[in-house]
């Protein structure tokens, strides 16, 4: 523990230094990290050693390197992992045992497994050095405002702040996982409890109230759902306090739920953005409504349909993402599907914001009008994005002609209006894509299906053929 506490201090200050540079220099660090993983992965991996066959690691720009995409990823991947023992077939025999969830694989690597919401499943691990960069830049960049870090000094006398981390605990993903192979850490700076997703719901009621978290960390649908347990006065929350807070993340926080918390609790949840495969990618700021690239840590390139850079305030098709301190398995501009649009600087730090991430290109529904068309849900649902009269919603595909959308409405709207007026819109976007023959059924609803394993609610699901 004593040396996994001084890598956790060593990025802490390391970390602190690179948020004090200018842009410029702070690409620099950049630049001399993806370097050093290119060089890295050239020395570890024949598959890189074939892909970038004739590259100059010292010369090169980033964008000299082809993308890797997950199935090009999971093809090859006992040629992309730094150590023997990354290896699928062990990997996978360790992680299908549920008693290992709690562990470090060879007491070294958090392994998770993703919910598969893009089509395909991964299951990856995280080496403790990356976990402890993860933890240093959360804790360093949760200041009391976006203009400073946090300056809040560890030691062990010091009061900890009661948090509650409500995770799946049903399968190996990474939002129990990071809590559970090492309690430790989120211990050294917060009461920690955490609660399974599929806990019943009277029980989590009761618990959060005998608790009272000062800080909550949640999916965005799970924060819908004590929201309006607020509101109804089954909970009784208190997040009243300068340093409390609502952490989100794992799926859209919709404006809806940010008004919906922001009137059942007092404040607004915080965003946070990342996956399986690169921890984290982006943060929000206290007194801001965007996200941080945490540029420091992982390069993040939001690109059109044929990997051209989109410009600021542009929305992109997919993204390239760059993780630098994970060095066991080396990403070199691996493709997500995540739809961004990048925004200006973050006033007062050197790093880039996301304006929003709307969804993933994955996305798509196929319909049948005889004849194959295909429609994004990101842009059947883009003008009421930012519709707080909708709380959230979830649009299912049940056949080859049939869209069945559901929503939530705000507290006091009329829902028949609103499906009213939201079926009339997606009735025009599907008749402009040429599905005129589409059904539509859009419905107002108490509460929104979750995914049965990870507790999610996915908003877009398209119909799967085979």
């Amino acid at each position: 523990m004593s040396n996994r506490l001084l890598t956790l201090l060593r990025a802490s200050r390391d970390i602190q230094q690179t948020q004090r540079l200018d842009r410029e220099a702070m690409l620099a660090v950049q630049e001399r990290r993806w370097r050093a993983m290119v060089r890295h992965a050239l020395n570890v991996s024949p598959f890189y050693r074939r892909r970038l066959a004739g590259l100059d690691p010292e010369h090169c720009a980033l964008s000299d390197i082809p993308p890797l995409t997950k199935p090009e990823l999971l093809e090859h991947w006992d040629e992309i992992v730094a150590d023997p023992r990354l290896q699928s077939a062990p990997m996978e025999k360790y992680v299908a045992d549920p008693s290992n969830w709690s562990r470090l694989f060879h007491n070294r690597w958090m392994v998770c497994r993703s919910s598969g919401t893009t089509g395909l499943a991964i299951t990856f691990p995280q080496p403790v050095e990356a976990l402890d960069w993860m933890h240093a830049a959360h804790y360093v960049r949760n200041g009391t405002s976006a203009n400073e870090p946090n300056r809040a000094r560890w030691y062990p006398g010091r009061p900890r702040q009661r948090l509650v981390s409500i995770a799946c605990m049903q399968t190996p993903c990474a939002s129990s996982g990071i809590y559970n192979t090492r309690p430790w850490v989120g211990d050294l700076f917060l009461k920690h409890h955490l609660l399974d997703v599929g806990t019943p719901w009277p029980e989590m009621i009761e618990q959060l109230n005998r608790i009272q978290p000062q800080v909550l960390a949640a999916f965005a649908s799970v924060l819908s759902c004590l929201a309006r347990a607020q509101l109804d006065g089954q909970l009784h929350l208190d997040f009243s306090g300068p340093r409390a807070c609502i952490f989100s993340g794992g799926d859209g926080l919709t404006p809806g739920i940010r008004a919906l918390c922001r009137k059942a609790f007092g404040i607004e949840p915080l965003n946070g953005y990342g996956s399986t495969e690169t921890t984290t990618v982006a943060r929000q700021l206290r007194g801001t409504d965007h996200l941080m690239l945490m540029e420091d840590l992982v390069v993040y390139e939001p690109v059109d349909e044929h990997e051209r850079p989109v410009a600021e305030g542009e929305l992109s098709h997919h993204a390239l993402v760059t993780p630098l301190i994970n060095r066991d398995v080396p990403l070199l501009r691996y493709r997500i599907s995540d739809r961004a649009r990048p925004g200006p600087i973050q006033p007062g730090w050197p790093f880039r914001t996301l304006i929003e991430v709307l969804g993933r290109t994955a996305m798509t529904f196929t319909f049948r009008v005889p004849e194959p068309r295909r429609v994004n849900g990101v842009d059947l649902m883009r003008a009421w994005y930012d519709d707080t009269r909708v709380v959230e919603y979830q649009l299912r595909q049940l056949s080859p002609s049939v869209l069945h959308v559901a929503f939530i409405p705000q507290p006091g709207e009329d829902g028949a209006a609103l499906a009213a007026e939201l079926s009339a819109d997606l009735r025009a976007l599907l008749d402009e894509a040429g599905c005129r023959t589409v059904r539509c059924d859009v419905v107002p609803v108490p509460d929104l299906e979750k995914h049965p394993l990870s507790g999610k609610v996915e908003r877009f699901i398209p119909l799967n053929e085979e």
